[in-house]
């Protein structure tokens, strides 16, 4: 038997046994400390709020999935809503701007890792809190995001908003 354990990290033990290696997934209590640790995260960027109702931005649960394989594990999941490229306008002709022939909705998304021995809560929560001010926005302000930049990643979307912000206040002094 061999194997070790770092604070950062869920290392659990692995044991040898007829030249097949078991790995041992994540008890209740480690699970549990997981998912204190990513709603900590999620509650100080504002997109969590324990005890507060069931009405905020990004929700976690831990399930049991299928993994590559085909054992059911535990999985942290964290779902929240998103804005999509949906399709090409169908009443789309040739007089229309490209900008104008694409559409958007807004669906939900999701973030699904397996609790094992690679699973780092910090880690989890820094891919959703990156973007915490895309989940924050209303779906009108993501779409005009996308439509000035098509590729555009969703942690940028701060940096875009703001300097937005600054020249509407700039244009308003004006008039």
């Amino acid at each position: 038997m061999f194997g070790f354990r770092a604070d950062y990290c869920y290392i659990y033990d692995v044991s040898k046994l007829r030249n097949i290696y078991k790995i041992k997934v994540m008890n209740k209590v480690e699970i549990k400390k997981a998912v204190k640790i990513v709603q900590d995260e999620l509650t100080k960027y504002g997109l969590m709020t324990p005890g507060k109702g069931i009405d905020f931005p990004v929700s976690i649960m831990v399930a049991h999935q299928q993994n590559e394989l085909g054992r059911m594990v535990p999985h942290m999941v964290a779902e929240w809503k998103e804005t999509f490229e949906f399709n090409v306008n169908e009443n789309f002709n040739h007089t229309m701007d490209v900008e104008e022939a694409i559409l958007y909705r807004e669906g939900e998304t999701n973030k699904c890792v397996e609790l094992d021995r690679y699973f780092n809560a910090e880690l989890f929560a820094k891919g959703i809190t990156q973007r915490a001010k895309w989940i924050q926005a209303k779906h009108e302000d993501r779409v005009a995001y996308l439509k000035e930049n098509p590729f555009g990643h969703p942690a940028l979307y701060p940096v875009w908003a703001e300097s937005n912000h600054i020249a509407a206040q700039c244009v308003n002094t004006i008039v």
